[in-house]
């Protein structure tokens, strides 16, 4: 579908939904998928519903935002040419090239328990960009649960070819491990076992926020110290 198909409502929501008041500057229709990729990238590793215990807010909300995101993305990726930029979206040279302003946290810490990267969110030493990449830091590292059921004798790499496929078909967006355990291809026990084992072997997040230089390595110690004492509070007070 091209800009003069006659719908450029749809357009202008789908640029406003991955985009927002940063519209593409690159010119020519490869390069304009290139940059709806890249932003797709970037807001669903803000909106998947996975991401929910650790954004802060409800897997139904999440969904829909995610469902949004996607379909926004489907219909650009349809576009073969890049739109005209708006202009009330046109902006001086020097401002136009500065990267897009992020923030800190003005609010109080949540009264709950906290993850690491969120605790670091709320005492406004990082910002929201910084806790999603972290987030992402640590998924991309970490090894896969059909990985480590292969190598604990679980499962097969074709029961892992064959679950994949079965989730596919499905439309499932549930995790892996627990669309295997609800097809009996693992036990609650198993998968457990694996996540477990899963967590031990990723990096801890931490380390992400000292290697961006947000944190020192020394620091570490007692910003755990701090997180345990502020959840340790609400775990009494749940």
């Amino acid at each position: 579908m091209t800009r003069e198909s006659g719908e450029p409502r749809e357009m202008e929501r789908a640029l406003d939904l991955l985009f927002g008041a940063n519209r593409p500057r690159r010119s020519g229709a490869e390069a304009f998928r290139r940059e709806v990729r890249e932003a797709f990238r970037r807001r669903a590793l803000e909106t998947h519903p996975d991401r929910a215990q650790a954004l802060g807010r409800s897997e139904s909300s999440l969904a829909d935002e995610f469902r949004s995101i996607f379909e926004a993305y489907q219909f650009l990726s349809r576009e073969e040419a890049p739109p005209a930029p708006r202009p009330v979206a046109q902006r001086p040279r020097e401002r136009a090239s500065r990267p897009p302003r992020d923030h800190l946290s003005r609010a109080p810490l949540p009264q709950r328990t906290l993850l690491f990267a969120e605790f670091l969110y709320y005492s406004g030493r990082a910002s929201w960009r910084n806790l999603v990449e972290a987030v992402a830091w640590q998924r991309r590292q970490r090894p896969s649960i059909g990985r480590i059921a292969v190598e604990w004798g679980h499962l097969s790499d074709d029961e892992v070819r064959e679950i994949l496929e079965r989730r596919r078909r499905d439309g499932a967006e549930e995790p892996f491990g627990e669309y295997a355990r609800r097809q009996g291809f693992l036990s609650g026990g198993q998968l457990l076992a694996l996540l477990g084992r899963q967590r031990r072997l990723q990096r801890r997040i931490g380390q992400f926020f000292v290697e961006v230089g947000i944190v020192g390595e020394q620091e570490i110690p007692g910003l755990d110290a701090d997180l345990s004492r502020h959840n340790a509070r609400w775990r009494r007070s749940a």
